[in-house]
């Protein structure tokens, strides 16, 4: 059986992710990570939290878990076994072997099962990758790493322009409306998220940089007005329906 799209790149990501992260657990920490702010635990936890959900996806790419079904506790053997073998080598190689980081490893892939396991592919993603941009954001420094402005900016435009796209798919799929309420439901979510995250900002006493709320607007902008364009020949239809 032939794999279809959304399959194909789901293993490709797969396929980069999941060298990338054992390359970079079994390296001397770099440099970026010591200086990030963000605690070594919660960095194990979203990185095991990406690699189950794209582990997941990549075998059952249409469907929720289902706790009922081998493959899920295959599935989550594989990330337990992982896990214990990553810290087991780590210690071999010069890095330190750490409990905890299992059971933050652990927390991530038990943490992205109940969420696969409640949504769907879209809203799985949109979850995800909003707990990523949240996390980054008030769990990290990257907003004062010396000589890497560009990193922040980086980060809010690609974080929050790929928090939209995927939005726009689940809109597409779900909900469907005529070019003004598209215009202001595609805007609303992406924008929502972005206020509540500088909201916890705010509360948590975290600095707030203006250049980084425009440069998330910017992205959150450029990617509906880019997927409008691309789009609107199915809202026309979309809006020609709805007057009949």
């Amino acid at each position: 059986m032939p794999l279809l799209r959304r399959h194909k790149y789901i293993l490709l990501i797969l396929l980069i992710y999941w060298p990338g992260l054992f390359v970079l657990t079994h390296i001397p920490i770099p440099q970026l990570a010591r200086k990030s702010g963000m605690s070594d635990k919660t960095m194990h936890t979203l990185a095991y939290l990406g690699l189950v959900c794209v582990g997941w996806f990549s075998i059952s790419p249409y469907k929720k878990v289902d706790w009922r079904k081998v493959k899920v506790w295959l599935a989550l053997a594989v990330m337990v076994w992982y896990g214990a073998f990553d810290e087991w080598l780590q210690g071999r190689i010069g890095r330190s072997a750490d409990i905890h980081d299992f059971y933050a490893d652990l927390a991530g892939v038990l943490f992205g099962l109940v969420i696969l396991s409640i949504f769907n592919f879209w809203q799985s993603c949109l979850i995800i990758s909003g707990v990523f941009i949240f996390a980054v954001t008030n769990l990290s420094m990257i907003d004062r790493l010396a000589g890497m402005p560009w990193l922040n900016i980086f980060f809010h435009f690609f974080g929050y322009a790929a928090f939209t796209l995927i939005w726009l798919q689940f809109m597409q799929r779900y909900i469907r409306l005529v070019h003004y309420q598209w215009l202001i439901t595609a805007f609303g979510l992406p924008a929502a998220l972005l206020a509540s995250v500088k909201l916890c900002s705010l509360l948590i006493g975290k600095e707030i940089w203006l250049a980084d709320s425009a440069t998330a607007l910017a992205a959150i902008t450029a990617a509906i007005v880019v997927s409008y364009l691309v789009c609107r020949p199915v809202l026309r239809n979309s809006s020609a329906n709805h007057r009949q």
